[in-house]
Formats: structure tokens, sequence, C-alpha cells
């Protein structure tokens, strides 16, 4: 159920992002034109940048591998043996780097792919600690994935004690990309070392992305997962170490501290609830919601994150209350109070409150209306007057009126209003009612 709700509230976002492109305004938009990848890039074809790769001159063989990806999908078998000869062979940090950032933006040709996995696992393991190679070898383990799941015995080795925070920090985000397997579920050694270790590091910024990664990944299988649609089969005795290790962050022992930061503290309590659906309650969705209250932002925006989650347990009364709490007032005059990172957020945990927020249908309303007027009052202004006279050719009235930022929120608010309205329509295509 909660794997549910991460993929609603991403699909949340894109819907809102899609709305905020203008996209809903466009009556008869221009038919998509085939994207073709280049042939030739600064008068070179990929054999004479594949040349270069080689050349004695380290700032041309940097430039070679950077411009490669730049051909697209039919360069791999072309270059994918080059690059990773390069990523083995290569001296030069910087060009080995780039050599790095080849394989992954370009892909590699399947047969090359173990070659190049155990490159950046050793690249890992035996590099420099603190060093750029090392944090660019991490990233390039976490953008190839589960594929390089063979690599988290070396993630959670000697690098996870590197003394260069922002490596611990790809480090936590890796293992939650490279330790999900399809077929067997999360990779315990992962899960472990992202709650026993990095989920307690000395930096924030490590904790978040382990606490992150923890429920990407969520709690571990008993064995395997024969089809896709079915339920994965939890081991729930592995799950009780993350659990566990969770349940001292947010406790205060003798000679030890809990955790201070608010929104980590968040995060923290998901994750338990996440690999404990017993802790599922009152006890953390209310510690939750208090900071819906926070006069920071951050605290409010995890807190909406993180209700989202349990959005069905969350919908009762005083949380409910609190996320319309932050809704903006009917007595909005403009947009210059308004966060609409916030405001996306706030629509997003009610859409996924279902039909438990279907009382709150008249007061998005109100919204909805409140947005209307100030988008009518914006449409009487000199300033789109005179843009309406300025269309260009392929521009329409339609699509100026939706570039407004009144009406995107208006139609952001809209279509929570939908769904909410009709909860089944979530995870469908909806088209949004035509601007006026």
């Amino acid at each position: 159920m909660l794997w549910h709700r991460l993929v609603l509230a991403c699909g949340w976002m894109v819907a809102v992002a899609t709305l905020l492109a203008a996209q809903e305004g466009t009556q008869n938009p221009p038919p998509m034109q085939e994207f073709k990848w280049p042939t030739n890039i600064a008068g070179k074809g990929v054999q004479e940048w594949l040349k270069e790769v080689d050349d004695p001159d380290p700032g041309k063989r940097e430039m070679a591998l950077n411009t490669l990806p730049a051909f697209g999908p039919d360069a791999i078998k072309i270059c994918s043996r080059k690059i990773v000869e390069r990523m083995r062979n290569e001296k030069d940090p910087s060009v080995r780097m780039a050599a790095y950032r080849a394989a992954v933006m370009l892909g590699l040709d399947d047969r090359d792919w173990k070659d190049a996995i155990t490159i950046l696992a050793n690249a890992v393991d035996q590099g420099v600690p603190g060093s750029q190679t090392r944090l660019a070898a991490v990233q390039a383990l976490a953008a190839i994935g589960p594929r390089a799941e063979s690599a988290v015995s070396v993630l959670t080795g000697v690098v996870c004690q590197d003394p260069s925070y922002a490596i611990r920090q790809a480090v936590a985000n890796a293992l939650g990309r490279v330790g999900g397997n399809e077929t067997y579920g999360p990779n315990v050694r992962a899960l472990n070392r992202l709650a026993g270790t990095l989920a307690s590091d000395v930096a924030a910024a490590v904790r978040m992305e382990a606490l992150q990664s923890l429920v990407l990944l969520g709690p571990p299988w008993t064995g395997r997962r024969n089809k896709p649609q079915d339920p994965p089969p939890i081991d729930w005795k592995q799950a009780a170490y993350v659990a566990d290790r969770m349940r001292e962050r947010l406790q205060s022992p003798k000679g030890k501290s809990g955790e201070l930061d608010p929104q980590i503290e968040i995060w923290v309590r998901v994750v338990l609830m996440r690999f404990d659906p017993k802790e599922i309650g009152d006890t953390h969705l209310n510690a939750i919601a208090k900071h819906l209250s926070s006069p920071e932002l951050g605290p409010r925006l995890q807190a909406l994150q993180a209700l989202s989650l349990f959005a069905e347990q969350a919908a009762g009364g005083k949380r409910l209350d609190a996320v319309v709490q932050l809704l903006p007032p009917d007595s909005l005059t403009d947009l210059n109070t308004i966060n609409p990172v916030e405001l996306n957020l706030v629509l997003g945990c009610l859409v996924a409150m279902g039909k438990e927020a279907q009382g709150v249908l008249p007061t998005l309303e109100k919204l909805e209306k409140t947005f209307e007027k100030l988008r009518d009052k914006r449409m009487q202004e000199e300033d789109f007057k005179q843009a309406l006279k300025n269309l260009g050719p392929k521009q329409t009235r339609e699509q100026l009126i939706a570039s407004l930022p009144e009406e995107q929120l208006r139609l952001a608010v809209a279509q929570a209003i939908k769904y909410i309205r009709k909860p089944e329509l979530r995870f469908s295509d909806v088209p949004m009612g035509k601007t006026p």
C-alpha cells in the first residue's frame, strides 16, 4: 500500500508539473516533430570523436568523452568498448571521470556492463578518500541502478567512513538505487548499512539521504516474487533491525542524543512505520502533523510529503484540519504570499486522502473561484492586453491565459477537486476543462 502511495505522490507531482507547463491550456498544440540524434557535431562524426578518446592531449580526450553521449543510442555499440577501456586505463582523473559520465549518459553494450561495474566498484573501494574520482564512481553506480547490485558489497564497505560527507551522502543515495532487486527484493546488506551507519551519520544531509533510500527500498523479502503484480513476501524478522535503529534515533538514552533535526525526525518516523506496520498510528502521525504548524517552511514541506504516504490513516480529524489550514485564504488578493511548492504538496496530500478529504471540497471550490477572479483581474491589466495584441503566429489566446500563474494555480486546484471527488481517476489520464 505504501508503494502505491509513493507512486501516487509522484503521479500528482507530474500532473501538477504538466499544468504548470500550461499544457492543459492548448486546444490544438502543434504536432511534435520526431527527434533525430545528430550524426555530426562540430564538423566531426562519431568515429572521428572516438579517435580523439585516445589523443595524447588529456583535454581532447575529455572533450571527446563528453561529446560521445550527444550522438545518442545508435552510438552505443560503436563507442561502448572504447569507453570501458578508457575507464580502466585512463591516468588523468578528470578524463577518467568523463569516461564514467559517458558510460552512464550514453549507455553501454550489454556485454560491457559487467566490466564497467567492476571498474567503478574498484574505484570506490580503492579510491583516494575524499577524492572527486571516488565521488564520481559512486554517482555512476547510482545512475546504473539495480544492474549494479554486485557493487553493494563495496558501497557498504570502507567508503561509508570516507571523510567527505558528500561522498557518504552519494553512497546513501547509491544504495537506494542499486540495492533494489526486482525479483528478490531489497538487498539486506544495503538496508542494514543505511539504517545502522548512514542514518546516524553526523551530517544531516547523509542521514536524510539514507532515510530516503530506506523508504524507497522498503522492507526485505523472504524470497522470490514470481509475478510483478503479486505483493512481495516480506521478511519482518529482518525488517526489525531497521525498525529498531529508527526507534533508537527517536530516543535519547543517557550519553547519546536522538534525532534533533525536525525534518529528519519526520522521515525517521516514516521509515519506522514502513518497516513495522504496527507503528502506524496516532503516535507517529500526530508527531509528524505537528510540524505543519512550524514557522519554518522546510518541516512543513517534509510533513506534507510524509503524511501523503500514509494518507488514509492520516486523514483523521485534527490532522486533516492541519493540512487544510495551509491552504490560501478566500480573502487572497494577490499571489505574493503563496509558496507554489507548499500549495502543490497540500493539494497532493488531500488528493492522496481521497474520499476522506471530500469534506474539504467546498473550501477547494472557493479557492478555485478565488484564483479565477485573480486571473480575470490580471487579464484586465494593460500588460496582458498588450501581450494579447503581440501574439505570434503560433500562439493562441488560450496559451497566453494558461501561462498566467493565477490560471496555473486554478487548474491545479481544479484537478485536485476532480481527483478527490472521484479517487478512482487518480491514476488515469483525465483532461482538464478548457480555459475561458
